[in-house]
């Protein structure tokens, strides 16, 4: 006989009495058997989502779960740096290399190059059997040798091109990658610049498909390289480098909304039929649902500019949360819901079991791989920090008595082509320019200074220092940091060291003598000969910041 308790009544309620309510107690066996058993794969999926969290986005620094830092660097791409601490921020080089290597190549992402772009060698070797899987490490290694390369320092990494040997450092002397860009007498080492001309400069130089953005030189490839951030007085954000690119959170965003809209709605539905109270059930049940569109939203608001950005991103570790507490009550309320006494005693036993295979994974799998991870960490911490202290130790750079700081890594480009006498310049219109070759363009080049050099010995002398002091200010914006360079140039007023205060010409400087209006300065001395559409346009911040690496002397 059925148990009664079980049953909804077939007759309708009388009018006083509150109609009977249809729960997961209702339901026959084989439906509680399908519902429960989904409940716990969604669990599992769900353990395994924790897993994958760790692997894309955390540092493998041994700590379990992504951290608020991580998130924030994944998403607004910042991190927080206080006065004093290392900046670690990846070269433009190794963004684009490191990107999706079966995405699309773009300006952000270039590493397609390396593996189908390449179509004919690529294409015929990964047909040949059991070759694909080999000829992803070795062009994986490819991208990893030249990532290593350009993290040298600067000294290293212009000898290591000018020599097409790259010695790898310790950890990588293992590298798996292409024969023919290993030096075989010397193992550990590679032959980057032949790495580079095969896979960047047969599209990045004149006439190529990237023409527009040459790589065909050391000076060239160096504009793509890392340069030290500036961290805001009192501490403040820099660039990660660690954002996730427009087309992977595109494809995030749909398959996570579709998928999930599906999958919680389910969760949700069960919950509904549970025998909680109403509001209990009101709340929870949609609540996953609602916490996980929240979720994806604060995604792509953490792209705002600070102070924005970074609040939305540190948002998602709360909607996760919810989304994650608000699941465990679907599953377990949901399971319980089903089931009497019997039923309940069955799923304790079985969770006890879990919990005890968990431990045992926790012991004997998951910790020992985080203590790996973390022993692995912090002997990387340890290498670089010998590092720095070697270069602590080396001659530091002296002042060139103006209030400016000399560059580390040598002189830029634009530092070398305007430094020298002006009257002892040789000037070069066009073609590859010799250190010095465009100091001119401040003096005799210019028409005022040319006709007092002619005829007015007076206003020549006024106009000489001016023009020196038109000269030092940009030079002092062009080795300063990343950022104060950047918001120098787009405020149109750079902060002028102490020594070259009201040295320029006054029109070049504000009232008081102290910023330098940057873009005037450039648009007045450099857009006649560089201008849109020039072999060497200098019309933009991007243009001039292919030109403020280290160059080596000509």
């Amino acid at each position: 006989m059925a148990n009664p308790s079980h049953h909804v009544p077939s007759h309708p309620a009388a009018p006083d009495e509150p109609a009977p309510r249809f729960t997961l107690r209702h339901l026959p066996f084989a439906a509680k058997l399908v519902l429960s058993t989904f409940l716990l794969a969604v669990g599992v999926g769900y353990t395994s989502a924790m897993v994958q969290l760790h692997m894309q986005h955390g540092d493998r620094d041994g700590k379990p779960l992504p951290t608020m830092e991580n998130v924030v660097a994944v998403f607004a791409g910042k991190v927080w740096k206080n006065p004093g601490e290392v900046v670690d921020s990846p070269s433009k080089l190794e963004t684009v290399v490191m990107g999706n290597p079966t995405g699309s190549i773009s300006g952000s992402n270039m590493a397609p190059a390396f593996f189908a772009h390449d179509e004919a060698d690529y294409a015929k070797q990964a047909k040949q059997p059991g070759r694909k899987e080999k000829l992803d490490q070795e062009r994986d290694g490819e991208r990893k040798a030249l990532v290593a390369w350009a993290k040298a320092a600067p000294e290293t990494r212009a000898q290591a091109y000018k020599d097409n040997r790259f010695k790898l450092p310790k950890e990588l002397e293992k590298l798996v990658l292409t024969v023919a860009y290993t030096d075989k007498s010397n193992p550990g080492t590679v032959l980057v610049r032949q790495l580079l001309e095969d896979r960047c400069v047969r599209c990045h130089k004149p006439g190529g498909e990237k023409g527009d953005i040459p790589l065909t030189t050391y000076e060239e490839v160096a504009a793509l390289m890392p340069t030290a951030a500036a961290i805001p007085e009192g501490g403040g954000y820099v660039d990660s480098g660690r954002q996730i690119g427009l087309e992977k959170l595109t494809q995030s965003t749909h398959a996570h909304l579709l998928s999930f809209a599906v999958l919680f709605t389910c969760t949700g539905l069960v919950f509904a039929f549970t025998g909680l109270p109403g509001i209990i059930r009101g709340t929870v049940g949609p609540i996953v649902l609602i916490a996980q569109v929240a979720d994806i939203a604060c995604w792509w608001l953490a792209r705002l500019p600070e102070p924005y950005g970074p609040g939305f991103a540190k948002a998602i570790m709360g909607t996760g949360a919810v989304v994650g507490v608000g699941l465990m009550l679907h599953i377990v309320c949901g399971l319980f819901g089903m089931y009497g006494p019997k039923g309940k005693t069955l799923l304790v036993l079985l969770f006890a079991g879990a919990a005890g295979g968990g431990a045992a994974a926790w012991t004997g799998v998951i910790d020992p791989f985080l203590k790996a991870e973390k022993a692995k960490v912090e002997q990387k911490a340890a290498a670089e920090k010998e590092a720095r202290d070697k270069d602590k130790q080396k001659v530091a750079p002296k002042d060139e008595g103006k209030g400016v700081p000399v560059q580390n890594g040598g002189p830029s480009g634009l530092e070398r082509v305007l430094t020298g006498p002006w009257k002892d310049a040789k000037w070069v219109a066009d073609g590859k320019v010799p250190d010095g070759g465009m100091v001119r363009a401040f003096f005799d080049k210019e028409s005022d200074f040319k006709d007092a050099l002619k005829s007015d010995p007076e206003l020549l002398a006024k106009l000489t220092p001016q023009r020196e002091g038109e000269r030092d200010a940009f030079l002092a914006w062009v080795k300063a940091a990343p950022e104060a360079r950047k918001k120098g140039y787009d405020d149109d007023a750079f902060p002028l060291p102490e020594a070259l205060v009201g040295k320029a010409t006054p029109e070049f400087l504000d009232k008081d003598g102290k910023r330098l209006k940057v873009k005037l300065l450039v648009e007045t001395r450099c857009l006649s000969c560089h201008a849109d559409g020039a072999d060497v346009p200098l019309d933009t911040f991007e243009g001039l910041s292919r030109y403020f690496a280290p160059r080596a002397r000509e």
